[in-house]
Order: structure tokens, then C-alpha cells, then sequence
């Protein structure tokens, strides 16, 4: 029986060394760079930014915070968009936004970001029973604490790697800037490092042709499940604020393809637009006014920009 007694007592003192060790190295991981998402799941917002990678591109928060200051109530910001797989309009997005919104906001201002592939699903999915299942496998589907620091759930469930590969140094791409307001920044430079103008080209005219074959190979339907849902994310944040459709810039080829996919897109946003009394913002049709890197995602100083101007025209709309 005594030898019974220390066996278990020797398994828990080796239980209670290597949950110690994991929370250890949890916790050292979320004091620096953790992953591109890990900022969005530390902290709630009273404004935000959502939609897909466009958004988390191009819009960014410390800009719209210092232009929309004189309407917002509060102007912390916090871009809440990720990758197309990960935040599709749809009820786990729209739960995951509540829980974003920061207790007793009245006066948000949301920015909803629109594109045919805010609304799609593999044609794989046919029932939306199917479609829920499948976007409660995104982060936001996964983790269902999404405001603190430490974050050691999000750690748990969509870090990835073995722990101790996140604490040692590491080379991050050198020209992204990750920021706690959760904004991916793609610089043209770093260093010595220079992105020039033939390769902004080669990489728009690729990322055309590119998305054209992910659509043969893996093909997709606009689904009035997503559409659905997202006239249901605009009528629940106007209960808490100002809500902005907005569809932003991109490559005069990436743009030709979403028109053969949904010509009748613009005119789809304006009407959902109408029926709650939003603004609809398309940026879609402005040329070389802003520049993308890739075809799809604004580089740094165009976000900057775009993000500025959209902000000045917010005010307008409310003088």
C-alpha cells in the first residue's frame, strides 16, 4: 500500500513539473512575438475593423483612431480581420465580435469590409449545418476566451509549434510589422531591402492568375447563409455604433475577376446598405490611387492612406 501511496505521489509531482513547464514557456512565448493573429485575441475594442486579409492589410487602427477622434467616444481601434478562412461573415464570426465589443460601448464606429470571398463556401458544403461546422474550426470557432493577456487558450489551440520553438529568436519577414492593435503592416523596405515597381507587378499579375486556378481547383459558392448573417452583423452593431460597408482597393485584374464571380456585387452591398441605413464605401473602382503589393493587399503607405481617407470621408458623412 506505501508503495502504491508514493508511486501516485511521484506521478503527480511529475504532473504538477510538466504542467509547470508548459505554463512556463506559455508565458514567456506571449511576451514577444507569438503569431500573426495573437494581438486580436488579447484585448476588446469599442471600434473594429472586420472583414478578410484586405482588411487586415489595409485598414489601419492608430490612423482611423487619430482622423476619427473628433467623432468617436473613445478611439482605441482594433483590426479584428483575418485570412479568408478564418473570418467569413457567418454566426461564429458575429459571436466572436460581440465578445470584441469592449462592455457599454454605445458610440463604436464598425468598418465592415466586403468581398465575394466574405461569402463563399466550398461547394463541398451543402447544408448549412455543414457550413457551421466548418467555420467553428476557424481560430475564432476555437478559442472561445478572446480577450486577455497572457492568452494561454489561444496558445493552446492555435499556436501550432512545440513551445519551446516560439522562445527562441526568431526571423520574422522583414518587411511585415505585426502591431497590437492586430494591423499586419507590409513595408516596401527594411534595411537594406527594397521591394521595386517590377516586382509589385510580377506579384499583381501573378496573384490574378493565381486566384483564378485556386477557383478551378477548388471551387466555391456565395452562400445565403454568409449573407444572411452578415445583414445580422449590421443590424447588431448599429445597436452599438456607427456601421461602414466598405469594399476596398485592388488590382485592376483581381477586380475583373470578383465582377465575373458576382457582377451584381456593388449593387448587392448598396441595397443591404439601404434596407438599414448604413453607408456603403466602394473603393473598389479607384484605379492607382492606392497601390497593393500582391494585387489584393495594400503595402504600408497606401494602408496609411486609404485608412485616412476613409476616416476623412467617415466625417463627412457625419457633419
Amino acid at each position: 500500500m506505501k508503495k502504491i501511496r508514493i508511486f501516485f505521489f511521484k506521478i503527480a509531482i511529475l504532473a504538477s513539473i510538466l504542467a509547470g513547464s508548459y505554463f512556463l514557456f506559455a508565458y514567456i512565448l506571449t511576451q514577444g512575438f507569438v503569431g500573426d493573429d495573437y494581438p486580436k485575441f488579447t484585448h476588446a475594442s469599442p471600434n473594429l475593423v472586420l472583414g478578410l486579409s484586405r482588411a487586415h492589410f489595409g485598414l489601419d487602427p492608430a490612423t482611423l483612431s487619430r482622423e476619427l477622434s473628433p467623432l468617436m467616444k473613445e478611439e482605441d481601434f482594433l483590426n479584428f480581420a483575418f485570412e479568408k478562412s478564418q473570418s467569413p461573415y457567418g454566426e461564429v464570426y458575429l459571436e466572436a465580435i460581440k465578445k470584441k465589443l469592449k462592455k457599454g460601448t454605445k458610440d463604436g464606429v464598425f468598418l465592415l469590409c466586403v468581398s465575394p470571398g466574405s461569402f463563399s463556401v466550398p461547394n463541398r458544403l451543402k447544408t448549412e449545418e455543414e457550413i457551421l461546422a466548418f467555420d467553428k474550426q476557424m481560430m475564432i470557432g476555437k478559442v472561445k476566451n478572446l480577450n486577455t493577456h497572457p492568452n494561454f487558450e489561444y496558445v493552446r489551440k492555435c499556436f501550432g509549434r512545440s513551445l519551446y520553438k516560439g522562445i527562441l529568436p526568431q526571423d520574422h519577414r522583414i518587411t511585415t510589422v505585426f502591431h497590437d492593435n492586430g494591423w499586419e503592416e507590409f513595408r516596401l523596405k527594411a534595411g537594406t531591402y527594397e521591394i521595386d515597381q517590377k516586382q509589385i507587378k510580377f506579384w499583381q499579375d501573378e496573384t490574378a492568375k493565381g486566384y483564378s486556378k485556386i477557383a478551378d481547383a477548388l471551387p466555391e459558392y456565395i452562400a445565403d447563409y454568409r449573407m444572411r448573417w452578415f445583414r445580422k452583423t449590421v443590424a447588431e452593431l448599429k445597436a452599438f455604433g456607427k456601421v461602414y460597408i466598405i469594399r476596398l482597393p485592388m488590382h485592376e485584374g483581381v477586380l475583373r475577376l470578383e465582377d465575373s464571380i458576382w457582377k451584381d456585387f456593388d449593387a448587392d452591398m448598396s441595397h443591404v446598405a439601404s434596407d438599414f441605413e448604413v453607408s456603403y464605401l466602394n473603393y473598389a473602382r479607384t484605379g492607382e490611387k492606392y497601390q497593393t503589393y500582391d494585387g489584393s493587399h495594400l503595402h504600408s503607405a497606401s494602408a496609411k492612406k486609404f485608412s485616412r481617407d476613409v476616416a476623412l470621408e467617415i466625417l463627412r458623412r457625419n457633419e
